[in-house]
């Protein structure tokens, strides 16, 4: 087989996949697939996510010397199954010390090793628990006679970390592996800091990023290939597998390199690593299309008013991280139907929705629990959410156990419970019939809570907190109302959740005439006082502007956060979001006596 024609072109495959964390062998199946595609479709060279092998985050897997053994053989196999192409992949390397190491495999066997320098140890990552970065000088891999470097998720954010340093020394193009979850405005950040390192280090740099759900995590994928004057040349599609070649002309970049635009200083490199020929391909390319729309939306800024920037794009794309997420939880963890408690109000019929969409009508079932407090009107609404999606339906009142247990708590509480303890135990026993249903029929309960009444509190623990899943608890309740109309308007073309429902004043409904503005701030206060305090840390004397009512208001929400953690960490897991999720992101006492001023 001929070479290119052009010397200095080099056809990379982006491997867009969605490991499952531990599954090792379909890992390697998955890996090799996508090798194999990208090489049919002309590539040279494959570039995998981090820690493919793996999946993403491995957490205290990596504790154990049987999973990094294992990792190490399929790695072999990987390699083996594989032998013409060049492919770089990510996984756990376990020695004396533990890395984060991309393996770059030529000719059917691992011909050398990048590890991974600098380390994330913040927010969603914990890094430093496990690996040991590499502290070996940052080495050029030579394939045929071509120069590239490697690196691996943050290394690439250091204006002056180990991809400058690759770049200073001759490498010709950038390879760098990724696990980099969503969050509202996440792919904005990558996508101008891939541009300005192209840019600045005048190199094409080559962006693989994992793609799937992993607990609260959702790896939004989203892979890109920028030149190296910082021009985006080619992205997959977000949120889902994808497979393409792209075919980048190095001899720009030589040019680039000799005119050396912003004075970076050139130095030979000390150290090429052979990694072997040049695997040659007469195929055709089959090039990657440019999914860049992403780009045309503003930036969204990290302030308590997030909320109020968010359009139709941003939308669409939390509905699709909200959808992989609970359809991978579901799928992943041997699910594959989920049941959901209709009251009539918005978070539970947005929950049905998106249920609904992720895994089809006929794997969701909707059951509503009226009591005496629900009036008819919500009755109603709930069942036409459900014939509206298509989803089973049942109505089990729950007017008889309740009484039964007022009666049985009587002659223990000197009389019937009252108040809140009354309120609660309606939600006690909602909570208890649908764990029946799902100990009975499999299916994973969805809790419907979101950020707004996990923030304070809003909620009863074992009642309407119960559940497998929370799939918008990280919603704040003004978003919850944002995606549901997104859903009606353009996602369904029609008034699926009834307009009812998104009318309707919020409420629990465990009183009469109950709302929860009884209860809490108005969600239009409430919501930027929460983003403030609990994605910014912001304390409440830096959201009044100076207004003593908005203060106290403040004070108000962060004393029912602080007093709140212990519900929070008995609560299910939920997709991540926001910039900052209740779970891996926030990590705050319960017992706790801080209060800031």
């Amino acid at each position: 087989m001929n070479k290119p024609s052009n010397p200095k072109s080099l056809r990379v495959g982006l491997c867009q996949i969605n490991p499952i964390v531990g599954d090792i062998s379909g890992n390697v199946e998955k890996i090799v697939d996508a090798i194999l595609d990208v090489q049919r479709g002309g590539a040279q060279v494959a570039v995998l996510p981090e820690l493919a092998i793996s999946g993403y985050p491995p957490e205290d897997l990596l504790l154990k010397p049987a999973f990094i053994r294992e990792c190490s053989k399929a790695l072999e196999e990987v390699a083996a199954r594989t032998p013409g192409v060049c492919s770089i992949v990510g996984y756990p390397e376990g020695d004396r010390s533990l890395h984060n190491s991309a393996a770059i495999i030529n000719g059917g066997k691992v011909a050398s090793v990048y590890r991974k320098r600098l380390l994330p140890n913040y927010g969603v990552f914990d890094e430093l628990r496990y690996f040991t970065p590499g502290d070996d000088e940052v080495e050029i891999f030579q394939l045929g006679d071509i120069r590239f470097g490697v690196s691996i998720c943050e290394d690439i954010w250091s204006p002056s970390g180990p991809c400058a340093i690759a770049a200073s020394k001759g490498a010709e193009v950038i390879f760098n592996l990724n696990a980099s979850p969503y969050s509202v405005g996440r792919q904005w950040d990558r996508f101008l800091m891939l541009a300005t390192r192209s840019s600045d280090f005048s190199i094409p740099i080559v962006y693989t990023n994992l793609v799937g759900g992993q607990d609260e995590l959702v790896f939004d994928g989203g892979s890109m290939v920028f030149g190296s004057d910082g021009k985006l040349i080619a992205s997959l599609e977000s949120f889902n597998c994808a497979n393409a070649v792209v075919e980048l002309n190095l001899e720009r970049q030589i040019r680039d390199h000799q005119l050396d635009p912003r004075g970076t200083k050139k130095t030979s490199p000390s150290s090429v690593i052979e990694v072997g020929p040049m695997p040659s391909n007469d195929s055709k390319p089959k090039v990657a299309p440019l999914e860049d729309e992403f780009i045309f939306h503003p930036n969204i800024s990290s302030n308590q008013h997030w909320l109020e920037q968010l359009d139709s794009f941003h939308l669409s794309q939390i509905l699709k991280a909200l959808t992989l997420g609970l359809s991978d939880y579901v799928s992943k963890n041997g699910f594959s139907s989920v049941v959901i408690g209709l009251s009539g109000g918005i978070d539970s019929a947005l929950c049905a929705a998106i249920c609904s969409i992720a895994l089809g009508p006929s794997n969701v079932t909707g059951i509503a629990m009226p009591s005496i407090y629900n009036p008819e009107s919500s009755q109603s609404d709930a069942k036409e959410l459900a014939n509206n999606l298509g989803i089973n339906y049942h109505v089990m009142p729950i007017v008889e156990i309740h009484e039964s247990i007022r009666r049985s708590l009587a002659p223990v509480l000197n009389g019937p419970p009252k108040g809140l303890t009354d309120e609660n135990l309606q939600s006690r026993i909602r909570g208890l019939s649908l764990m029946a249903f799902s100990n009975a029929t499999g299916a994973l309960l969805v809790a419907t809570g979101n950020k707004s009444e996990v923030a304070t509190g809003y909620s009863t623990l074992y009642g309407d907190s119960a559940g497998g899943f929370a799939l918008i608890k990280d919603l704040p309740k003004l978003l919850v109302y944002k995606i549901s109309n997104f859903i009606n308007e353009v996602h369904f073309q029609s008034e699926v959740i009834p307009e009812s429902i998104i009318q309707k004043a919020p409420s629990a409904e465990l009183r009469l005439d109950q709302k929860d503005e009884d209860s809490l701030p108005p969600y239009e206060i409430l919501d930027p006082i929460v983003i403030g305090l609990i994605e910014m840390d912001l304390a409440p004397t830096d959201l009044s502007d100076n207004d003593e009512v908005v203060e106290e208001t403040a004070v108000r929400v962060a004393n029912l956060i602080d007093r709140n953690e212990y519900k929070r960490r008995q609560s299910a897991p939920g997709v991540r979001i926001t910039p900052r999720a209740f779970g891996k992101d926030r990590r705050m006492p319960i017992t706790n006596q801080f209060r800031p001023g």
